[in-house]
């Protein structure tokens, strides 16, 4: 039974609250034990409450699953209709001090338990009001982060942040703030569908992330699979001190090759264990069945020869993969697929169904509701993306597994450049720019629609239908950049004049057709609807790479004529050299002759 002095305690401890500022009333109790009189509890010190700092959450805390550290925020309540509240911080060594109650083991324990310790010791102290105790604000705690990031280092995170969080940090420099061509976040850090770019020879291995405990323990992270699927249990939440490491892996000698009916098909790091199951649900994610019929992998056999075994989608888990195996899932309609259509030229833009090598052009104009009245039919393009990897086309026999495959055999722009002799430095430099876009299909809309030959969709192919501006593109040296009225008939030289007459630096006019992207050169060429004029320029000084492509091209172009000079130079010398010798061989021999 409760002492009767504690009751009237309350109750005077209730009227001071009353008279004092709610919004702001904390309690802290002077120190003594249990037995303490009531004079003491009305005592109570009345101090401002801090506003904790916003963190944002997923929910809820598990308290049978955090763990408490250094740095943690508790706020301790006590009372009835007006609740007293006093925050304790998780001391450096691991304690948690409630004034008037006692000293507490927290670091390294579950919140549940700690909860739990507090808790009583608050009811040993006090008997009728009612006693709290919440986590109000998670700790920051330094994480190490190294490997193929842009800024290892100490990096601070959040007691609930995950292992992407603290390799999101990495990739950012906070004094510059954000910079495109940076990643931003631990997902930019690799492309697996692309060639790799911060370095030529390898790749960041997010199938093997290295999180590395204070106490030695390590875990492997599948980011990558994460990514895929949002499944956490691929990005777990750090603790206090841990070591993120990023390794690096050559996608020729640790890589495996996914391919066919996934939605990232491309390289990726090898993971110990790995079954085609694992690599399927980071390409194409935990929604397979019904999509895929079967996997077939392809592995390099004795004396490099390629083995094939192909399984049902049902066995895929038992299917083990190993570095420098190709994997290709089946689909279960192998012509099911989708293209799009954007533009103006068209009524509903969007993605539709199609069926591979089947559906016409016609067709998908019109499921996008047929062409609208003012559609730049001779404009209209098809874009086909050529895969960077070997499509499923290819015979698995004749791979050669020492080298991965390119698209050098499906698209016929992969040439070198060293192969294009007779393009100039910026030349060679506009070719490579342009080579890398994505292909366009050469269609005739107009001719398709009025019965003509016609063009069967692959899947992901997207038609471009632009409409008709009734206006013509004048850029580059001229006078005013910008859109001049169509007229028919027009040539490329008065829309030049039209938009302010050639620039300073103007070299030749070029037309560029609309429906093939051609560049024809001349002023006198006769402009077509939609399409644009374009002026060339000498390369000066607000163009660094140009001028100094321009500059590399004319100090070449010097000493070919140096060259070409001296050449000729050798060549007179060595003529009237010979002419000299001949003549002299010529008088030798007249004067034998005479003297006979």
């Amino acid at each position: 039974m409760a002492h009767p002095a504690r009751g009237i305690a309350l109750s005077v401890l209730a009227l001071v609250l009353a008279l004092a500022p709610p919004a702001t009333a904390q309690f802290s109790p002077p120190s003594g034990g249990p037995n303490r009189g009531a004079a003491a509890r009305g005592a109570a010190r009345l101090v401002a409450t801090p506003q904790p700092q916003t963190i944002a959450l997923e929910g809820a805390i598990d308290a049978d699953a955090y763990v408490v550290g250094p740095g943690d925020v508790f706020m301790i309540s006590v009372g009835g209709s007006v609740a007293l509240q006093e925050p304790a911080t998780v001391s450096a060594d691991g304690l948690l001090v409630v004034t008037g109650v006692g000293t507490f083991r927290a670091a390294e324990r579950r919140l549940s338990e700690v909860r739990a310790d507090v808790l009583a010791g608050l009811r040993r102290e006090y008997v009728r009001p009612e006693v709290g105790v919440a986590l109000a604000v998670p700790r920051l705690f330094y994480v190490h982060v190294s490997g193929a990031v842009p800024l290892p280092g100490r990096h601070l995170v959040s007691a609930l942040g995950r292992v992407d969080d603290a390799l999101g940090i990495a990739t950012k420099d906070p004094d510059v703030g954000f910079n495109p061509l940076q990643p931003q976040s631990a997902r930019d850090l690799a492309r697996y569908d692309v060639p790799p770019t911060r370095r030529i020879e390898r790749r960041p291995a997010l199938r093997n992330v290295r999180v590395v405990n204070r106490d030695g323990r390590e875990r492997r992270v599948d980011l990558a699979r994460y990514f895929a699927t949002g499944d956490t249990r691929f990005n777990p939440t750090l603790d206090d001190g841990d070591a993120i490491v990023l390794p690096e892996f050559d996608p020729d000698r640790e890589g495996v090759f996914v391919d066919g009916a996934v939605d990232r098909p491309g390289t990726y790091d090898w993971r110990p264990g790995d079954t085609a199951l694992d690599l399927l649900a980071v390409t194409a994610g935990d929604e397979i069945d019904g999509r895929i019929r079967a996997v077939r992998r392809t592995r390099r056999g004795a004396g490099g020869s390629a083995e094939s075994v192909e399984v049902p989608l049902a066995e895929a888990a038992s299917l083990d993969i190993q570095p420098r195996d190709g994997l290709y899932a089946i689909p279960a309609d192998p012509d099911a697929g989708q293209a799009g259509v954007v533009g103006e030229g068209v009524r509903y833009p969007g993605t539709y169904p199609i069926v591979a090598g089947q559906t016409s052009l016609v067709a998908l104009v019109e499921m996008a509701g047929g062409l609208s009245p003012d559609a730049l039919v001779r404009g209209a393009y098809l874009e086909r993306r050529a895969r960077a990897e070997a499509q499923e086309t290819v015979d698995d026999r004749a791979l050669d597994f020492s080298r991965r495959l390119t698209s050098r055999g499906l698209d016929t722009t992969a040439t070198d450049l060293g192969d294009l002799s007779g393009l100039s430095l910026v030349g060679r430099r506009y070719y490579a720019q342009e080579a890398r876009r994505t292909p366009r299909l050469a269609v005739d809309l107009g001719a398709a629609l009025r019965g003509g030959p016609g063009v069967t969709l692959q899947d992901g192919d997207r038609l471009v239908v632009p409409r008709d501006l009734g206006t013509v593109r004048v850029f580059g040296q001229v006078g005013q950049s910008g859109y001049v009225a169509y007229q028919d008939g027009q040539r490329a030289g008065a829309y030049v004049r039209s938009a302010g007459g050639l620039g300073p630096a103007a070299t030749e006019t070029y037309v560029v057709d609309a429906a093939t992207g051609r560049f024809t050169a001349g002023a006198e060429t006769v402009v077509q609807p939609g399409d644009a004029v374009f002026v060339g320029r000498e390369a000066t000084s607000d163009n660094p790479a140009y001028e100094s492509l321009a500059i590399q091209e004319r100090q070449i172009e010097r000493q070919d004529a140096r060259d070409r000079r001296q050449a000729r130079y050798q060549l007179i010398q060595t003529t009237i050299a010979a002419i000299g010798t001949l003549l002299t061989a010529l008088v030798v021999v007249n004067t034998l002759t005479d003297g006979n």
